[in-house]
């Protein structure tokens, strides 16, 4: 009895420190405080779980934990606390190895959460979440472990046919070496199909049956057999399971469960219960690793997930649309008129049904009247009606007429009416700039899906973003510009030379804002910017319990354990507004770039291609604002006022820099207007300039305003550099007019829905304009916190 106190005042003291911090008010100085010492508090989880599966009474003693402290957050209405509680009971209930049904802790659970359901966003929807797993697991004890093993382990059959796949992408030059190391151990991890067969066969009867047949017992009667035949017997418990899950009634479908298993166990011919207490003991069996995949990726697209395809024999024969080349060298099966059905199928115009599918899932803009408008916002970072004037083209005069303007946040390529059968986790590391790199990619990837559904008519795509500080020192690889030949601020060329190093520097705010929106993904996520490389890459040891089944299982660097985390928890997206830049280039080119966290202009972008030579800077030097050659530009912005009224204002400065970032690095910044950007100017008031000696900048001004449009075109043909989210790769010169907006695009079916409304002409004002945001989606915990 003294050694369970114990453990239980443990598991209390490491449960209080993981919610530790979280219950606090979001001010600015919270939030810097709760950054810095976060560090320690991310390991917090990740020692509460290996505590717990030390002994498998540990999980009913965490679980009774949690609950007691749900029911105080609810009490004392702290809402930060919900998302988090909920999250853990889930993923401690998902592998718990036995929950005794005479204790009912299940039904209590139920009890606590279901109160929640009133809340509001997210929080609701996490609740329901989880709940929806209680009564699953009412039901089919230990399915929830069963159905992510089977989908990440790929070992689905014909009927239940969901697959889970997790990509790593990286670019070797920006991660330090042991990230990289980590996520190579990640891919080469492989479970057999007869351990993985074995350990999932031995769960379904613990979690059922607990204690009654020894796991020593069914061990050996399965390891004799051969991998059909342990298919087999694993097919038919995910029917049982499966088919009790369907049950209304959920002593039925625990009874179906039991006397399935049951039967089962006789044709296993594994010894009866003698009734008695049985001499088996609970064993913790761990989840097996997820199957990744690890990409090197340098490219501001995501053709390399085309590689995935080839794992999805069916790709080929989606929406009715077979392959030819299959059949190329068939026999002459293939007569004229079958020829021609194949070719009439790949030319012609795709039915109604499909249209509609991929006007809802991919935003076609020839959907028309086929889309629908949604009964809810996509997600609550965002109202889903603000009034603005964007609508009008720039420079108009104020005195236009005000026109009422609605906007609604889409991912574009993600969708509640997604059918895909397989979900692809994509996993990207990095810092803004590689923030930047996934924007642009989507956007890339969003126009090629639009044309052409491939990645999206196959995989349910998700996206992750792991936070990491840019390793600068150890840059090996190539950072080359695109675009034409950059020119320093002192006129120098700056060489395109492929074998320059980074040395540039790049911010966090994205995976910042990201914390600020979700306290859990702050705690889990992003504090592993503040753990040293070391820690979180070294390899941990193995659990010593003769109640831990550690047979199977391959220990894992802290790193890998914590992105694992997060791509099992993580499941609500958070819409990060995307901007345009419309460039315009002195040999007239026109070109169209997206960015996600911020657009420097001027000396900024110079300085940071001259920084990324490396070695060969110091042929240039890098100069401050001071020895800055000046601009001449024409600067219209349109600022953002607390009263949603447009004010345009036209200025002609001599400006070093003009700058433009998200408006989002404090979390008092976090109301309606997140689409916001922050321009930033560095204007020259007073220059020295002499005959013998370089000109100066003697006085400068820096001037900050919040803007939702710009347009910045350079006077008396003055041309300057454009550098798109902090990235090195993405510097252009010789620009001449940069317009800068939020992307959106025109939906005009949600107009033609209000016709069809009675009373619309008496709600909405005239000449009413409805506009999709496009967001780029980062999956977090519990979404955006309202």
């Amino acid at each position: 009895m003294q050694h369970t106190s114990c453990t239980e005042d443990r598991i209390q003291h490491l449960l209080d420190r993981c919610l530790d911090g979280l219950r606090q008010s979001p001010t600015a100085a919270h939030h810097w405080n709760v950054l810095m010492c976060s560090a320690g508090q991310s390991m917090n989880r990740w020692s509460l779980e290996e505590l717990v599966k030390r002994d498998p009474d540990n999980f009913i003693i965490l679980l009774q934990q949690i609950l007691k402290k749900t029911k105080e957050v609810q009490e004392q209405c702290q809402y930060e606390l919900v998302a988090p509680l909920a999250i853990m009971f889930s993923s401690t209930l998902l592998q718990t190895p036995y929950c005794p049904p005479d204790k009912g802790l299940i039904e209590k659970a139920i009890e606590v959460f279901r109160c929640f359901l009133t809340w509001p966003e997210p929080y609701c929807s996490v609740c329901k979440d989880l709940l929806s797993t209680l009564q699953l697991e009412i039901k089919a004890p230990g399915i929830s472990f069963q159905r992510l093993v089977r989908e990440e382990q790929f070992l689905n059959s014909p009927g239940q046919s969901s697959k889970t796949m997790t990509v790593l992408l990286m670019n070797p030059c920006e991660v330090p070496a042991d990230f990289l190391s980590v996520a190579e151990q990640l891919s080469r991890i492989q479970h057999s199909q007869e351990e993985t067969y074995i350990n999932l066969i031995k769960h379904a009867f613990q979690s059922a049956l607990g204690t009654k047949y020894p796991l020593q017992s069914i061990h050996r009667a399965l390891q004799p057999k051969n991998v059909n035949e342990l298919g087999s017997i694993f097919s038919t418990i995910s029917d049982v399971l499966e088919a009790a899950a369907a049950m209304k009634d959920p002593v039925k479908g625990r009874s179906h469960v039991i006397q399935g298993l049951e039967q089962l166990r006789e044709s296993m011919r594994v010894p009866a219960s003698n009734g008695r207490r049985s001499d088996g003991m609970l064993q913790t069996l761990p989840l097996p690793t997820a199957k990744c995949y690890m990409f090197h990726w340098e490219k501001d697209n995501f053709d390399v997930l085309n590689t995935l395809l080839e794992h999805e024999p069916d790709d080929q024969e989606t929406n009715g649309l077979r392959d030819l080349r299959s059949e190329k060298f068939s026999p002459k099966p293939m007569n004229k008129a079958r020829l021609s059905q194949h070719l009439y199928r790949l030319f012609s115009k795709p039915k109604k049904s499909r249209l509609l599918y991929r006007a809802k899932s991919l935003g076609n803009t020839e959907s028309k009247d086929l889309l629908v408008v949604r009964d809810k916002p996509r997600s609550n970072s965002l109202p889903q009606q603000v009034k603005l004037r964007c609508t009008e083209p720039f420079f108009q005069p104020p005195s236009q007429t005000l026109r009422h303007v609605c906007f609604r946040r889409r991912p574009i390529l993600s969708s509640d009416e997604d059918n895909q059968n397989t979900t692809l986790r994509v996993v990207v590391f990095g810092a803004d700039h590689v923030a930047g790199k996934v924007a642009r990619a989507y956007n890339s990837l969003r126009r090629k899906e639009s044309a052409c559904p491939r990645l999206s008519r196959v995989f349910r795509l998700q996206f992750y973003f792991v936070p990491v500080k840019r390793d600068s020192a150890a840059g090996q690889g190539s950072l080359k510009s695109q675009g034409p030949v950059v020119q320093s601020p002192k006129g120098a060329a700056l060489s395109n030379d492929p074998h320059l190093t980074a040395t540039g520097d790049s911010t966090n705010d994205i995976a910042n804002l990201l914390g600020m929106l979700d306290p859990w993904y702050e705690r889990n996520t992003l504090s592993l910017m503040n753990l040293p490389a070391n820690v979180v890459c070294q390899q941990t040891s193995k659990t010593e319990s003769e109640s831990y089944d550690s047979s199977y299982e391959q220990r894992l660097p802290i790193l890998a354990d914590l992105v694992l985390y997060y791509c099992r928890n993580a499941s609500r997206p958070t819409l990060i507004q995307l901007y345009q830049a419309e460039l315009t280039l002195a040999g007239g080119e026109r070109r169209t770039e997206v960015f996600v966290h911020s657009l420097e202009l001027g000396h900024t972008a110079g300085t940071r291609a001259i920084k990324a030579m490396g070695a060969a800077s110091k042929r240039f030097g890098i100069d401050g604002d001071r020895e800055a050659v000046p601009l001449k530009l024409e600067v219209v912005s349109n600022r953002v006022v607390i009263s949603g009224r447009s004010q345009w204002k036209r200025e002609t400065k001599v400006c070093t820099s003009v700058n433009l970032t998200k408006a989002c690095k404090n979390p008092e910044e976090l109301d309606a207007k997140m689409e916001c950007l922050q321009l930033t100017m560095t204007e020259v008031l007073k220059r020295q300039s002499g005959k013998c000696k370089k000109g100066y900048n003697q006085q400068l001004s820096t001037t900050e305003v919040k803007v939702d449009k710009v347009q910045v075109s350079g006077a008396e043909n003055t041309t300057f550099a454009v550098c798109l989210d902090q990235d090195e790769k993405k510097i252009l010169q010789s620009v001449t007019r940069c317009d800068i907006s939020v992307c959106y695009k025109p939906d005009s079916s949600t107009d033609w829905r209000l016709r069809k409304a009675p009373s619309s002409a008496q709600i909405q004002p005239l000449n009413s304009t409805f506009c999709s945001l496009l967001c780029l989606p980062i999956v977090t915990f519990s979404g955006a916190l309202p």
